[in-house]
């Protein structure tokens, strides 16, 4: 709950200070049954504290407000207690000296009494705390601010990488096609237009019973088998060291043993992408993990929709909410949504009266 003094501000106090400081005078002016100078005087010092209010004047402008004292002493006595008001504003500058004229006034001024000097001390003291106060305000505030802008800076970088490493799965996947390709026609292409050269020299031979017809047979039987060897080495080497694709979902939810799980698949899971198993993983275990630490469910429903062009992954459980995951303030999600966003995805959640649901969608390419 918040403290009813956390609204309160440097600027507030100080404003609230040079009211009271006004209503002070004016209450002086009443005593003295009045005169146009103090008028003058009322007016002339409201109207720099409007000015100071609205706008940063230097503190020089102080010497005015002095000499307008000064002058209407002259007239009216209680204006030495305006003087306070310039002491108070030289103090709050952090600029003491332009207060100089003030205090030798005091000095020599032959009616000072305790009263005024109490007076000018209290503005004195006034001014030196809220200015340190609004020079720790402005301080903290400036620290805020920086901080503020390194964690967007952090931020940007973090989906840049991201942006770069989306950009690098899929920079990888065509250098492997192009590698495939390459062995397949140096390799394979190679012995089988090898192979079917012998073939038509055998044709050739064989018709003309030719003796050597045999042997060239026997060439183009090695061609085939030399051929075969190295498309099974090719698909061997296709083959990832773990399978990639929706098999990778069903082995994580066989590990979620709190409660039974309803798993359910539509479309051809052959179109997504390998970089976006790596996105729909981290996202199935983040959901799951966050089941297991903030709610109590009796069942939990995983589905992946795959359509020609986007996949929708959504899991959902009739537990209780956690107010972060509602929130989206998790950390694991912040940064499944990262990288879902540097694919052109997105990571939503919802918290309904009757469970919590995770909705992760990402676009599908189009085969080239």
């Amino acid at each position: 709950m918040k403290n009813k003094w956390e609204n309160w501000t440097p600027q507030i106090a100080m404003n609230v200070w040079r009211i009271l400081g006004l209503l002070f005078l004016s209450l002086l002016w009443f005593q003295s049954y009045g005169n146009k100078e103090g008028v003058i005087l009322l007016l002339f010092l409201t109207i720099m504290t409007l000015a100071r209010w609205r706008f940063q004047l230097s503190g020089w402008t102080v010497l005015i407000d002095q000499i307008i004292c000064f002058i209407s002493i002259l007239f009216f006595p209680f204006a030495a207690y305006a003087l306070a008001m310039p002491v108070m504003e030289s103090m709050l500058k952090r600029q003491p000296w332009f207060a100089l004229p003030t205090i030798v006034f005091a000095i020599i001024y032959p009616e000072t009494s305790l009263l005024l000097v109490g007076v000018l001390i209290h503005a004195g003291l006034s001014g030196a705390i809220l200015g340190g106060w609004f020079q720790d305000t402005k301080r903290y505030q400036l620290e805020a601010d920086q901080q503020r802008r390194d964690r967007y800076e952090l931020e940007n970088v973090k989906e840049e990488l991201l942006l770069a490493n989306a950009q690098g799965a899929r920079m990888a996947e065509l250098t492997e096609r192009n590698r495939i390709a390459q062995q397949l026609h140096d390799d394979v292409g190679h012995e089988l237009t090898a192979s079917v050269l012998a073939l038509q020299a055998f044709e050739e031979l064989w018709k003309e019973n030719d003796p050597e017809a045999k042997e060239m047979f026997t060439q183009a039987q090695q061609r085939l088998s030399q051929s075969a060897v190295y498309l099974r080495e090719t698909v061997h080497n296709l083959k990832p060291v773990k399978e990639i694709g929706i098999e990778g979902l069903h082995e994580i939810t066989d590990q979620f043993t709190l409660c039974p799980v309803q798993f359910t698949s539509y479309g051809d899971s052959s179109k997504v992408a390998a970089y976006l198993w790596s996105i729909l993983y981290p996202t199935l275990k983040e959901a799951l993990t966050n089941i297991i630490r903030h709610a109590h469910p009796t069942q939990v429903e995983i589905s992946l929709d795959i359509s020609p062009h986007i996949l929708r992954l959504s899991v959902y459980n009739d537990g209780v909410a956690i107010k972060q995951e509602t929130k989206g303030n998790g950390v694991g999600l912040r940064n499944l949504r990262h990288r879902a966003k540097a694919v052109g995805g997105s990571i939503s959640t919802d918290a309904q009266n009757d469970g919590f649901l995770l909705i992760c969608v990402l676009p599908l390419e189009k085969a080239e």
